[in-house]
């Protein structure tokens, strides 16, 4: 899909961290990360599965699939990544990420959060989504005090270990993407179309991640493991593409990595991948 080069990675307890440079890296412009967007709860009546994501800048929006959706009638996650156009207003396929509240205000905001790989994957899952969403989020909540509502946002409020481990972390010159490798093995990797796109997203990414890394053994992950699945990302090819806002989601899978890309003009703007293989990730949803 895209040429990648994999650098030497960063271990910090269960987690490590790879850069990534693209060979198609380039700048556009767009906005990301919550800022400009407007978000509400359906007009007609309020829809656990759906937000309407309204753009008012003069510029076009990346949401990114796991992006968090806070407030409204419950906190929600985008399912998929897509682009809004300039002053549109799309509905956005959404799973709530926290059980136990239906009810509250109309609007909702976005601060570029997401929520982690693990819980995130759940879309994947061919049935009952919304229930496996619940199931993963209470495996980062229980045991938390003060959590009624079983919600992921609350959750993630509490993650300061998470933040303070990673967030002296910054892109290297022209890096465009990372790959985080989890209790020995590769788990996910983002790659986006300039290092300043990284740049805004990293902290997000590294905080989500290390929610997961807390399940699992404290290894560190191996650069020839990291390497050989992006050499296995170069064998997966598109099976399904369909439109995403005013860009295009392709998708593709093998029997190691699932892959979503999204492109733009004819430009690549963010694609992730995911090792389906990953011990936190075979048979999760079972």
């Amino acid at each position: 899909m895209i040429e990648l080069h994999v650098g030497r990675g960063i271990t910090r307890g269960a987690m490590t961290v790879f850069p990534l440079w693209s060979a198609t890296s380039g700048y556009r412009r767009y906005t990301m990360g919550g800022r400009g967007l407007h978000v509400t709860e359906s007009p007609e009546e309020p829809q656990v599965g759906r937000l309407m994501v309204g753009n008012v800048e003069d510029r076009p929006a990346l949401v990114l699939e796991g992006q968090l959706f806070e407030g409204g009638w419950q906190h929600r996650m985008s399912r998929h990544s897509l682009m809004v156009g300039v002053h549109q207003q799309v509905p956005v396929e959404v799973a709530c990420v926290e059980q136990g509240r239906w009810g509250g205000t109309s609007s909702q905001h976005s601060r570029g959060r997401r929520a982690t790989p693990y819980v995130a994957d759940s879309v994947r899952r061919g049935h009952d989504v919304q229930g496996e969403v619940w199931r993963r989020v209470a495996e980062h909540t229980r045991g938390f005090e003060g959590l009624e509502t079983g919600s992921f946002v609350d959750r993630l409020d509490l993650a300061d270990a998470e933040r303070a481990r990673w967030a002296d972390l910054r892109p290297l010159p022209g890096q465009s993407g990372v790959l985080i490798g989890i209790g020995g093995q590769p788990y996910v990797a983002e790659v986006f179309d300039s290092s300043s796109r990284l740049r805004a997203q990293l902290p997000a990414l590294l905080e989500a991640a290390a929610l997961d890394a807390r399940f699992a053994p404290t290894v560190a992950t191996p650069g020839r493991r990291a390497r050989r699945l992006i050499e296995r990302l170069d064998r997966v090819r598109p099976r399904r593409t369909e439109p995403a806002g005013i860009a295009e989601r392709s998708s593709g899978a093998s029997e190691h990595l699932d892959v979503v890309a999204l492109t733009w003009q004819g430009h690549h703007v963010h694609t992730r991948v995911t090792h389906v293989q990953h011990p936190l990730l075979v048979g999760a949803g079972r």
